[in-house]
């Protein structure tokens, strides 16, 4: 029997918007109790220097991300240090930190992963174990390094009907099936908000389509929706993932488009390849839970419900943290690394055989040596 452990999930997210910080007591099996969260966001300063160093940075250039990196653990030390002093009278010990770092760059056909985040550092500063470099392994062993949460996910639906679907509505679309007997299967649908967000950022300056407004105003292009589908990604089979610089190509098909018709068009066209999406699954899900930012634009969520035949529900009719799933995702896999638990798969990433990942970063403590 595995010990239950009290874990903190630190994850960045990839759109720049926040840090997001969980302790969960889990086995790496089940989930225990209800998670305690905090969303902390990066400076504008911060964010735009990570952000333009995505773009058009040189990941050659050692020195400059030595730089970066510092500037990220930083700030991700003392987002830590402030959430363990608002716990730390109900959780006086934490076990382990499972901690995403930064992702600025990967591309699973050449096998590449570069984050940034000294794991060391923090395992050094707090004087506890770090779970990170969670994709290597998956990637070593022909994966794709994503994605990578079925297993949390199926611990999150154990008392769910089944077969069930999550779709989680992030940049990238990303579909989990879990079947009855535990089987899992997931991959990267398409392009997600991502692109809907370029398009009003480009248009209004602001962020997203803050309560869906734009693409409830517009009318549906629907030979544009169709043409975005038609790109070869849709039509490959899994398993497979989202490189999604690759997908701005479809940004070209939008640009002639009112600020409301490529909002709806954009909102349409991530509702309609989840539908068309779900034929790749072994068994048809008999419900679907939506997942992730998208679930704040009641637009799109109509969307989907309109194309989707089977019941929909989303975190917050389950009563889930939807804001800091990743980071309880992040937590509930560093237990299952360090007991050597798979976290990927064959049917999820492409692995050739279910396999473990996760490095564990020990502080240079005489009790950890």
């Amino acid at each position: 029997m595995i010990e239950r452990k009290i874990v903190l999930g630190v994850y960045s997210d990839s759109s720049l918007n926040n840090v997001e910080l969980a302790l969960i007591e889990t086995d790496g099996i089940d989930l225990f109790e209800t998670p305690v969260s905090l969303l902390r966001p990066y400076s504008n300063e911060l964010k735009d220097e990570i952000y333009k160093f995505m773009l058009k940075g040189d990941f050659s250039d050692t020195l400059k991300m030595t730089d970066l990196s510092k500037k990220i653990t930083a700030f991700h030390k003392n987002t830590i240090d402030e959430f363990i002093q608002l716990h730390k009278r109900k959780y006086p010990k934490i076990d382990f930190i499972g901690y995403s770092g930064h992702t600025i760059y990967q591309n699973p056909d050449e096998k590449v992963n570069i984050t940034l985040g000294n794991f060391e550092e923090i395992a050094n500063h707090f004087k506890i174990p770090v779970v990170g470099r969670f994709l290597n392994s998956d990637l070593t062993a022909g994966g794709r390094g994503g994605p990578i949460f079925a297993t949390f996910y199926d611990a999150l639906t154990k008392h769910e009907e089944k077969p069930l679907c999550i779709v989680s509505l992030g940049g990238i679309i990303t579909m989990t099936s879990i079947n009855p007997f535990g089987q899992l299967e997931a991959f990267d649908s398409s392009i997600g908000l991502v692109l809907l967000d370029h398009w009003i950022y480009n248009k209004t300056g602001a962020e997203m389509d803050f309560n869906g407004k734009y693409g409830k105003l517009g009318q549906i292009d629907t030979a544009l929706v169709n043409r975005l589908l038609k790109d070869k990604y849709m039509l490959k089979m899994p398993p497979k993932t989202v490189r999604r610089e690759c997908f701005m190509d479809l940004y070209k098909h939008v640009e002639g488009c009112s600020l409301e018709t490529g909002a709806a068009s954009l909102t349409n066209y991530m509702a309609k390849s989840i539908q068309l999406s779900a034929k790749y699954f072994k068994e048809s899900p008999v419900q679907y839970i939506l997942i992730g930012g998208g679930i704040y634009n009641p637009t799109l969520i109509q969307m989907i419900k309109q194309e989707i035949k089977a019941p929909v529900k989303t975190a917050l009719d389950l009563g889930w943290d939807n804001d800091t799933l990743n980071a309880q995702g992040y937590a509930f896999l560093a237990i299952r690394s360090v007991t050597g638990l798979p976290i990927s798969f064959p049917q999820t990433t492409g692995s050739y055989e279910a396999v473990t990942g996760g490095k564990t970063f020990y502080p240079t403590d005489s009790r950890f040596a």
